[in-house]
């Protein structure tokens, strides 16, 4: 679900199905009850036509002429419409020919109330029902009631709906699915400006490009010139970073060329001499080191990642040839995919710093372990760091032991290098009882 696209084509499919859904259940019941209600007019119009066709005879009864009937159905024996009269009393007075799967008893009711159901049976398929209770006007002034019933067979009307929802969700489905297709090209077109910035990022990030590209929909063109702003903001600082160590270094060539004009003086014995000229060699050689590294750093927060295996390794096998009495060993659990976004000479020293205090204070056993997490956790079994102390030994100069040669420089360097990526350093205990040093990367 990370993607855009997915998202939006999720949604908009679970709108499309709600909406697929309502409007099936609102046709459905609507043309349900239209069909009901159109049964019930048509079964009205067998009423009256069957009343018109009915007529009182001589001795007192009423009788129905079945060459007047609005239906030839009645008049046929067949099965599935069916009519009859039905004095007050019970009595059937007239029945036609057509019979119905089952006949419902007639109910009572108020001259001139009309009764249409659906009238189930337990045995027997449903049947619709239409009675009407009615009299006949005798000349003596009495009233001869009489109850007309129409029964239709319901299955047909059920199987010609079940017909009509099947077509219904058919095509609300189809045309559901259709609009889902055009919906997707819809997306891919809308967010092809979003791919694009991705191309042109990954084309940054290989170098290939410099900024990215301003023909863009302008609800993008926020995006795009901040990310470009802050390129060239990273690019300015780092040319001013590099300008500032020129002129830094431009400042020390004077002092230092009177460091080094004072070791050739005849009045000064061997020893300052030497140490005048180690020193001067020493502060010349890190100057033009640093300038160097400066002037060949870019912005690296979208730099190709690099994998810390090389380095790994090159660096073990140098530790392993310095540190012989006694020989450490170097376990390195590091997959092939595990990459990190820093510049290759700055992890050289990062890890070069941290596994060199590590032989340095004693360690044999140095595991460095990769996580999904961008992490590196490099563990040892040396002395570990001073309880509560491990906070305190990041400061500039500090250092676990005294007696051993060092700045204390090294894990502070590696820290100050690596929160310049955006990561961070952390001093722990290690399970094996010594150090663990931890390396989040950004």
């Amino acid at each position: 679900m990370r993607s855009i696209s997915s998202r939006l084509l999720i949604g908009t499919g679970v709108v499309l199905a709600i909406f697929v859904v309502l409007t099936a259940l609102a046709v459905s019941w609507s043309v349900h009850l239209r069909a009901e209600t159109a049964r019930q007019d048509r079964l009205e119009g067998l009423v009256y036509g069957i009343l018109g066709a009915t007529e009182l005879t001589q001795d007192g009864t009423l009788h129905v002429n079945d060459a007047e009937l609005p239906d030839r159905r009645l008049t046929q024996a067949t099965v599935g419409l069916y009519a009859e009269l039905v004095g007050h009393d019970g009595r059937r007075l007239w029945q036609s020919r057509s019979s119905a799967i089952f006949i419902p008893k007639t109910v009572r009711t108020p001259i001139g109330e009309w009764l249409f159901e659906r009238v189930d049976h337990p045995q027997q398929p449903s049947v619709h029902r239409l009675q009407l209770q009615s009299a006949w006007a005798l000349e003596s002034g009495d009233e001869l009631p009489f109850i007309v019933q129409v029964v239709d067979e319901a299955d047909v009307l059920a199987g010609q709906m079940r017909k009509f929802d099947r077509t219904l969700w058919a095509s609300l489905l189809g045309v559901a699915a259709a609009m889902l297709a055009v919906q997707l090209l819809v997306l891919r077109h809308s967010l092809k400006p979003l791919d694009s910035i991705g191309v042109e990022v990954r084309a940054i990030e290989s170098g290939q490009r410099d900024a990215l590209s301003e023909s863009v929909p302008k609800e993008l063109t926020p995006l795009t010139g901040s990310i470009n702003a802050l390129l060239g903001a990273e690019r300015n600082r780092h040319a001013q970073y590099r300008h500032l160590l020129d002129d830094l270094a431009h400042s020390l060539k004077t002092p230092l060329s009177v460091l080094g004009n004072l070791a050739t003086q005849s009045d000064i014995n061997s020893a300052t001499r030497n140490t005048l000229t180690a020193q001067t060699q020493y502060m010349q050689h890190s100057i033009e080191r640093y300038i160097q590294r400066a002037a060949i750093r870019s912005p690296l927060y979208l730099a190709q990642p690099i994998s810390p295996q090389a380095a790994l390794q090159r660096i073990s096998a140098s530790l392993g040839k310095l540190y012989r009495q006694p020989p450490v060993t170097f376990t390195l659990n590091v997959p092939d995919h595990f990459q990190l976004r820093i510049d290759e000479a700055d992890l050289y020293e990062i890890l070069g710093n941290i596994l060199d205090n590590a032989c340095k204070y004693g360690a044999t056993e140095i595991t460095v372990t990769a996580t999904g997490k961008k992490q590196l956790i490099i563990e040892d079994n040396g002395p570990g760091f001073p309880p509560g102390k491990a906070d305190g030994l990041l400061g500039r100069g500090v250092r676990a032991d005294s007696a051993t040669s060092g700045s204390g420089t090294g894990l502070t360097a590696s820290r100050e290098l690596l929160r310049s990526y955006g990561g961070e350093l952390q001093l722990e205990a290690s399970p094996a009882h010594g150090a663990q040093v931890v390396l989040f990367f950004a």
